[in-house]
């Protein structure tokens, strides 16, 4: 019976773990340094009557943003509208879009606001809970500044019947 335990299979082997070891290590010690979250910017903002463009202008509005990491989605509501909207808009965001080198960028239709057609680009900032951008109705308007205030959320236990 032969041993299992030769000085070059031993010696193999143990280069082999060392060396995955060592790369762990390395990978490791790299990412905390160099590798960072983006900020998180998820939340609801109220955007004031007359600072958007076009059938956007005359009513209190919030952008709603979820993150996942650098990718976004939001939607745009009337600060009026029904829950039945708000949980739909909620399920199926209309906006797509992404967190990049601290800014924004969300585009996509405006299909939960009434009387309202087409699509809207909005490219921003946010810095102390203020978003401020432009806002573009279709390709053709050119693109309006508006601020926005980040909202603290409801207590989601609030209104909720057991």
């Amino acid at each position: 019976m032969s041993s299992h335990f030769s000085p070059k299979s031993l010696a193999f082997y143990g280069v082999a773990i060392g060396s995955v070891t060592v790369l762990f290590l390395a990978t490791t010690r790299y990412g905390q340094a160099h590798l960072q979250a983006p900020k998180a910017i998820e939340g609801d903002y109220a955007i004031a009557p007359g600072t958007l463009p076009g059938c956007l202008g005359d009513r209190p509005l919030t952008l709603s943003i979820q993150q996942s990491g650098i990718y976004l989605t939001g939607t745009l509501l009337a600060n009026d509208a029904d829950d039945r909207t708000v949980r739909i808009a909620k399920e199926r965001p209309s906006l797509t879009g992404r967190w990049n080198s601290q800014e924004l960028t969300l585009s996509g239709s405006l299909s939960h606001i009434p009387q309202c057609s087409g699509t809207v680009e909005i490219q921003g900032a946010i810095q102390n809970n203020t978003l401020t951008g432009t806002a573009q109705l279709d390709a053709l308007m050119p693109p309006i500044p508006f601020t926005a205030q980040w909202q603290e959320a409801p207590d989601a236990t609030e209104g909720e019947a057991h």
